[in-house]
C-alpha cells in the first residue's frame, strides 16, 4: 500500500485542478467524485440519479474507477474532489505523509448486515468450525484488505495459529470456483457472491469475519475522503456534499426503495439479473466519529498492515457527523 501512495504523490506533480467551479451566473457548483461500480460504492450514483446532489446546488460528475490506487490518484491529482475508499487506505496514506481526510460515511458494518461471510466449500466436510481451518488454505480478494485482516482476527480469536494458514488471493468470482473444485476449503466472500454460492449449493456460511473487527459492534467499512487543503478552502462545498450523502443514505437504507436502488445499481454495474436479485444491499452510515473508524485501524496494527498505531481523529475532518 505504501508503494501505491508513493505513486499517487508523483501523480500530483503532474498538476490538476482541485477547486470546485461555480458558474459565473451563480449556478450549481461543479465537482467530480470517484467511486467503484459496486453496491459498496453506490452512494455517488444513487445521489446523482435521485437528485440529492442537485438539491444541494451541486453539479456532480461521477467517475467509476477500477480500485483503490485510482481512487487515491484521482483525489491527490485534483481530478476528483471526493472519492470513496476504506479508512485503511486513508490511514496508510497518512502514515506516508499524504493528508487525506474523511468527510462522510460510506458502508456501515452492523451485526445484522455484515457484508462479508467466510464461506466453507460443501466439499470441505472436515471443516465444521473456525478452529478446523488451522493449517489450511483460505481464499481472499487481496492481502491486507479488510476481508483478509478480519479473517485473521476471527481465526486468532478462535485460537487458530494464523501462521499455519495459507491465504490464496483470488477475485470474488474465482473464489466460488475454487470452493466448488475443492482447491480451497474456505473463502472470505462479499454479496452477491455468497448468496449465489449458497443457491448453487457450492458453499455455506460459517461466520462473518467482520464480527471480529469490533466485537460485533458497528464500524465504518468505507468512507468518503478529500485532501486536507481542499476541505479547508471549500468548507461550504464539503457541507453540501455531506448533506447530499445523508439524504442518499436515508433513501437507500429505506427497504421501500430496494427495487429502485437495485435498478440504479444495475445500470451502473451491469450486474446480471441473477446477481442483482440475490444481492444483499449494503447499509450506509452518516456519522464519521472516531469510534466507528478506530477498530479497523487497530486490526491493521494487530496484523502488521500498519507499522505504528494511528488515532482515528487525526484522519477525520472536523464536523464529520
Amino acid at each position: 500500500m505504501a508503494a501505491v501512495f508513493t505513486l499517487v504523490g508523483s501523480l500530483a506533480a503532474c498538476g490538476g485542478d482541485d477547486s470546485a467551479s461555480t458558474a459565473a451566473t451563480g449556478g450549481p457548483i461543479k465537482i467530480t467524485i470517484s467511486t467503484v461500480a459496486a453496491d459498496s460504492g453506490a452512494q455517488g450514483f444513487l445521489a446523482k440519479e435521485k437528485g440529492f446532489f442537485t438539491a444541494q446546488g451541486l453539479d456532480v460528475d461521477v467517475k467509476i474507477v477500477a480500485g483503490v490506487p485510482e481512487l487515491a490518484a484521482a483525489v491527490q491529482s485534483g481530478g476528483s474532489q471526493f472519492a470513496l475508499t476504506s479508512p485503511a487506505s486513508i490511514a496508510s496514506a497518512s502514515a506516508s505523509g499524504i493528508p487525506f481526510r474523511i468527510v462522510a460515511g460510506g458502508l456501515l458494518y452492523t451485526k445484522e448486515k455484515p457484508g462479508v461471510w467466510l464461506m466453507i466449500g460443501d466439499k470441505a466436510t472436515d471443516v465444521k468450525e473456525l478452529k478446523d481451518l488451522g493449517g489450511k488454505s483460505i481464499a481472499t480478494n487481496a492481502l491486507n484488505t479488510l476481508p483478509h485482516l478480519s479473517t485473521l482476527a476471527a481465526l486468532d480469536d478462535a485460537g487458530v495459529d494464523v501462521k499455519t494458514v495459507n491465504f490464496v488471493t483470488l477475485n470474488f468470482p474465482a473464489i466460488g470456483q475454487a470452493l466448488e473444485s475443492g482447491q480451497v476449503p474456505a473463502g472470505a466472500v462479499v454479496s452477491p457472491f455468497y448468496d449465489q454460492q449458497e443457491a448453487a449449493k457450492i458453499a455455506h456460511r460459517l461466520v462473518s469475519p467482520y464480527d471480529s473487527v469490533n466485537n460485533g459492534k458497528d464500524f465504518l467499512n468505507t468512507t468518503w475522503f478529500a485532501k486536507e487543503d481542499y476541505i479547508a478552502d471549500n468548507a461550504a462545498v464539503v457541507e453540501k456534499f455531506r448533506a447530499a450523502m445523508k439524504a442518499t443514505n436515508a433513501w437507500a437504507n429505506d427497504p421501500a426503495n430496494e427495487a429502485e436502488r437495485k435498478s440504479i445499481l444495475q445500470k451502473y454495474t451491469e450486474l446480471p439479473d441473477d446477481a442483482i436479485n440475490a444481492l444483499e444491499l449494503a447499509l450506509y452510515g452518516d456519522e464519521t466519529t472516531p469510534d466507528l473508524v478506530q477498530p479497523l485501524l487497530d486490526v491493521m496494527v494487530r496484523f502488521g498492515a500498519l507499522k505504528e498505531p494511528i488515532k482515528a481523529e487525526t484522519i477525520i475532518a472536523a464536523d464529520g457527523k
